[in-house]
């Protein structure tokens, strides 16, 4: 008997054991989790643009953006809402245009002129409920001293194919150039795989650059909320696997990549810049914990009167900390 009452003891001894380990394994989990979704505060990234996968090299032939990210504890230039820290995000980048006649030296046979970008930018975006509100200042470098050409070049060199000419590159000449964007997202709660529709104006205004851009996008699968998600360039945590395609207009009011400075350019080749563009983005975007991965299909009607489409891929890769 004394047996017995001392194995229904231990019995129920191992199940209490069990049921508190059961329990501190359950709250671990859960505050790992809690943990890993709201410790990031800042995020590293690295993206290249490049049209290699059309089999082509051309208009906007390649980019490389390093980018970094950071919440920020109180105020700035935005008031801080309670659940949506104000996020700043700075930006150095290159891009590279280039003609579809890589070795034409007559300028009247050229689709557009050869140009380089260098540029440093900050944005500053605040989130509110479903609206996202930023602002983007831009410092860039256009022309041989933004090393577009040197780079290209010793690229084209180091696999051992045709060297461009770079005849008529845009002059050097030094950019300023302001962004605001506004961003709505609408939430379709009748739709289990089709849950958010983006409608983003963007008006862009400096010497570089300066349109009215209106798009949208729908989302297909699963996306975290407007200011943890990866489809704002929000830092998060939560788990994302979804994809996106988008519209858009943009009326271009000036393009210094093509036209030269609008307040005066020594370049030996401008064209006009074609007002109206339309645009179309497809993407599909992977996060888990830290790491975010993203690959997204560009498409643009032609920006001047003598070139064609223009399309290429942007692949991302992003690291939260």
């Amino acid at each position: 008997m004394e047996n017995s009452t001392c194995c229904i003891h231990i019995f129920f001894k191992q199940i209490s054991i069990l049921r508190n380990t059961a329990l501190l394994y359950v709250f671990l989990f859960f505050s790992v989790t809690l943990f890993s979704q709201e410790a990031y505060k800042q995020q590293v990234s690295l993206q290249h643009d490049n049209d290699f996968v059309f089999a082509i090299d051309r208009y906007y032939t390649t980019g490389t953006f390093i980018g970094y990210s950071r919440l920020l504890e109180g105020d700035f230039i935005f008031k801080r809402e309670k659940d949506a820290p104000i996020q700043l995000d700075l930006r150095l980048g290159q891009e590279t245009y280039t003609p579809r006649e890589l070795f034409e030296r007559d300028f009247d046979l050229l689709e557009r002129p050869y140009a380089g970008y260098l540029f440093i930018s900050g944005l500053i975006s605040k989130v509110k409920k479903t609206h996202i509100w930023s602002l983007q200042g831009e410092f860039g470098l256009v022309g041989p001293q933004s090393l577009a050409e040197d780079l290209q070049i010793k690229y084209h060199e180091l696999i051992n194919t045709f060297l461009p000419v770079w005849e008529g590159q845009i002059a050097n000449s030094i950019h300023l150039n302001f962004q605001g964007k506004y961003i709505t997202n609408v939430l379709l709660n009748s739709s289990y795989w089709l849950k958010n529709i983006s409608l983003q104006s963007t008006a862009s205004l400096g010497t570089r650059l300066s349109y009215v851009d209106q798009e949208v996008r729908t989302f297909i699968g699963k996306r975290s909320s407007l200011a943890t998600s990866s489809a704002f360039d929000r830092i998060g945590g939560e788990r994302e696997f979804y994809g996106y395609v988008g519209v858009a207009y943009r009326y271009v009011i000036n393009n210094a990549l093509i036209e030269g400075h609008p307040f005066g350019d020594d370049s030996p080749f401008t064209l006009d810049a074609v007002p109206s563009i339309g645009r179309f983005i497809s993407g599909i975007v992977y996060r888990k914990n830290c790491t975010t991965y993203s690959i997204v299909y560009n498409y643009t009607t032609k920006e001047t009167a003598r070139e064609g489409r223009l399309q290429y891929t942007a692949m991302t890769i992003a690291r939260s900390f």
